[in-house]
């Protein structure tokens, strides 16, 4: 496993950190039963996928630092 991560760049890394994320907190609303928990929850997702991906496309790719 370990060796398999090692192959991985930094936007995968990223996108197994966010999965990761999303399902270990997913257990909070799930157990809570609230409706408030799961819209701030569901909220506090959005931003945190959409930051994941304003980075993603916003950053240098090492291929393209390489490139100049």
């Amino acid at each position: 496993m370990i060796d398999m991560l090692d192959r991985l760049d930094w936007a995968e890394r990223l996108t197994v950190a966010l999965t990761v994320v999303f399902a270990i907190t997913l257990m909070l609303p799930l157990q809570t039963e609230n409706a408030i928990v799961w819209v701030v929850w569901g909220a506090a997702m959005v931003v945190l996928s959409g930051t994941a991906l304003v980075l993603m496309n916003r950053a240098d790719s090492p291929a393209d630092e390489t490139a100049d």
